[in-house]
């Protein structure tokens, strides 16, 4: 359900602002940062179905009286001038210091009009809604409602703002500048995020202020559980990452936390995910298994295998997770990875005789002769076989259907295997399982310069051998080399 409603949000969104575009009801900015220099913005809304398009060009520092109705003191260089056109009637205000006083000038079309009563009534009408959506004296107001209202009156001060912008830093002011208790952080988490449809924007205030939110155990839960209102897999991954990187998760947050991010469903953003908290060595046993429990989830046999290899170079590992490990390998689908993963658990000495057949099984997998092969000699020289490693090696080579490959495989296990005469003769005996006349001498010539010639049973089991080659060019190769010695 949760995938689903997701979906739904992203779709909602889009016609949510197709509509916006039509009805001429977004909010449309260039600005530069409110501040002491010039600004200028450029608002067109739709109130009503009455188009207004409004500009605002301010300078210096700005006093607001506290219902933001009008100005109360400017600094010797500030000025505020507002145009607004709407039904095609023009208006203009323009506020400005003249040697310590507000001084107010007001326009109708081309016409000055006093400012009393006309302007100032327009001005009282208007003022609070452009200061709101325009961002003058963001971070002053937020605190101002905050004092005089609570958390309840910024969240109505919240939703009458239009700006997802606006909307995002009001917030990060709010957590910035006043130390909220439990009831208003959870007021506050129970309305804000559902206000704010910009992804980015509901991102730059969890990746900021989610410690906030952390601590207390119902709290946290809510964070998490409002982190489904961010739709983007790229924003959701770096909250998330912020998350790990602010806080010690104990083990109800760590939970959250790979709840929340098995709701990505990009491979590459979940694996690096997976990545950070696996490079954190105070990872507990049952955080790491929440971890490969997530693991199998991975659609992209590179980003799974990625995850387990780095996985597998833990020291710490238990037997439990060798065998979730060896689970995990078994959902990878492509040849090349899976080999990449089993060849870092033999360097790793994480094959043994206790989990032999699952080994053998997981190997079963693989298509590939050439990584299979691979992977065999890998095992020629694993000690902690000991002495079923010949025998399992052995069978393990009857699933090579590449003659090429099951004679270089022959080779390395009577150059690498430290084999004895009874194993030496079962080699040979195996022989008859390639089926290339090249292929076949090219072993058995290798297996007379290694083998004893002096020794009857062996000479005879080449001579016999030999007998499987039906080129005559190359059985005789094979038995001058066998002759010759």
């Amino acid at each position: 359900m949760k995938i689903i409603y997701k979906h739904m949000k992203t779709h909602l969104q889009f016609v949510i602002s197709l509509v916006a575009m039509v009805m001429l009801s977004t909010l449309s900015c260039n600005a530069g940062n409110p501040g002491n220099g010039d600004w200028d913005i450029v608002i067109t809304k739709n109130n009503n179905w009455r188009v207004e398009n409004i500009k605002i060009s301010t300078n210096g520092d700005i006093e607001f009286n506290d219902d933001y109705t009008d100005v109360k003191a400017m600094s010797d260089d500030a000025y505020i001038k507002i145009s607004m056109v709407s039904f095609g009637m023009r208006r203009k205000l323009y506020i400005r210091s003249d040697e310590g006083r507000v001084n107010y000038r007001y326009f109708e079309g081309s016409r000055e009009v006093d400012f009393e009563p006309k302007g100032r009534a327009w001005m009282k009408k208007m003022l609070p809604d452009i200061v709101r959506n325009s961002g003058l004296d963001l971070e002053n107001r937020v605190n101002k409602i905050y004092k005089k209202s609570g958390v309840t009156g910024f969240l109505n001060e919240l939703q009458e703002t239009d700006s997802d912008y606006y909307r995002s830093r009001m917030v990060k002011y709010l957590l910035k500048n006043n130390k909220l208790n439990k009831n208003e952080l959870q007021n506050l988490l129970r309305e804000f995020p559902y206000r704010i449809n910009s992804d980015y924007e509901l991102s730059q205030i969890y990746k900021k202020y989610n410690p906030v939110f952390i601590q207390d155990p119902e709290i946290s839960a809510e964070f998490f559980n409002s982190l489904e209102e961010i739709s983007s897999n790229y924003e959701l991954s770096q909250v998330l990452k912020s998350v790990y990187k602010l806080n010690e998760l104990n083990e109800e947050n760590f939970t959250h936390f790979i709840d929340a991010m098995g709701e990505i469903s990009s491979s590459y953003e979940k694996s690096n995910l997976m990545k950070m908290a696996l490079a954190d060595d105070k990872l507990t046993e049952a955080q790491l298994n929440k971890v490969l429990n997530e693991v199998e989830e991975l659609s992209s046999s590179y980003e799974k295998s990625q995850i387990i290899k780095s996985i597998i170079k833990d020291e710490g590992l238990s037997s439990g997770n060798v065998d979730k490990i060896i689970e995990l390998t078994e959902s990878v689908s492509s040849d090349y990875e899976m080999g990449q993963i089993i060849n870092s658990m033999i360097r790793e000495q994480m094959v043994n005789k206790s989990n032999l057949n699952q080994f053998n099984e997981l190997l079963g997998n693989i298509s590939s002769d050439y990584t299979y092969k691979g992977i065999l000699d890998q095992l020629v020289e694993y000690e902690p076989l000991g002495e079923d490693r010949f025998d399992f090696l052995l069978k393990a080579s009857d699933d090579i259907s590449s003659s090429y490959e099951l004679s270089k495989f022959y080779k390395t296990l009577l150059i690498k295997g430290n084999l004895t005469k009874k194993q030496q003769l079962v080699l040979i005996s195996k022989s008859d399982n390639i089926s290339s006349n090249y292929e076949l001498a090219s072993f058995l010539l290798a297996a007379t310069h290694k083998m004893d010639l002096e020794d009857k049973e062996i000479k005879d089991a080449l001579i016999n051998a030999a007998q499987e080659i039906s080129s005559e060019y190359e059985y005789g190769k094979v038995m001058k080399a066998i002759y010759s010695k």
